[in-house]
């Protein structure tokens, strides 16, 4: 009797470790990789390779298991600010805008991330429009940079419920408005920002690609038109006493 209780237990073996592979064990070993990935990035930060260590963020994140959103939300913006630190302005950006997009029309929206992602969406709006300045763009082609950085910072100094946040906001909004009414002759007797590394080049062909491709595909907003309307709908909460 007890040989044959053995053996049923023994044969049910391949079966539970079967059901353990496809089910936890998948999402266990999908959390590995992403940890695995996360030892790539953190590795690649600290010798600032910051192509590397976006890749490794991208990499992290797409190992994550269904319904990780909040680490993928997080490894995104990593990503994303990574490229920004690798020079990729424009492709970090457009990375960052697209998540704050998501995650303004997502039910529950994770507040603290979209402000974070808000600021350095700013931060690098500012920086675009000081180095396509340096590049020789035009007035049409720069403004917008300096627009977007300021409705950025102007949104977050007035929404941010922490004072020393405001305050900080309020000066990058200042620093945005100087830029923007700087002469180009005062622009180039200054050091450049330590962000404008060397891979920060050809911005202002860049731009001009991304505008013809939104022009090509007119259902893309502009991201302006999401900031009034953000701002827009605080200021009706704030009317209403919520």
């Amino acid at each position: 009797m007890k040989s044959k209780v053995f053996w049923s237990i023994w044969a049910l073996v391949p079966v539970a470790v079967g059901a353990w592979h496809l089910g936890p064990g998948q999402c266990m070993m999908k959390r590995d990789r992403a940890g695995e990935c996360l030892q790539d990035a953190a590795s690649a930060v600290a010798s600032e390779d910051w192509a590397a260590a976006a890749a490794a963020y991208a990499a992290a994140r797409d190992a994550l298991p269904e319904g990780a959103k909040a680490e993928a939300l997080r490894l995104s913006i990593e990503e994303a600010k990574a490229r920004i630190e690798a020079g990729e302005f424009v492709e970090g950006a457009r990375q960052l805008e697209q998540l704050i997009a998501e995650q303004e029309a997502a039910a529950e929206p994770d507040a603290a991330a979209v402000e974070e992602m808000r600021a350095k969406l700013g931060e690098v709006a500012y920086l675009t429009a000081w180095m396509m300045r340096i590049e020789g763009a035009t007035a049409d082609e720069w403004k917008p940079e300096t627009e977007k950085a300021r409705q950025q910072f102007r949104l977050l100094a007035e929404t941010t419920e922490d004072a020393a946040s405001a305050e900080t906001y309020s000066r990058n909004l200042e620093a945005a408005i100087r830029l923007e009414q700087m002469d180009l002759s005062e622009l180039l007797a200054l050091p450049l920002p330590k962000k404008c590394c060397g891979n920060c080049k050809n911005l202002c062909d860049k731009k001009r690609k991304q505008r013809m491709s939104q022009c090509r595909n007119p259902g893309e907003k502009d991201a302006r038109e999401e900031i009034r309307k953000d701002a827009s709908d605080t200021a009706k909460k704030r009317g209403n006493g919520s």
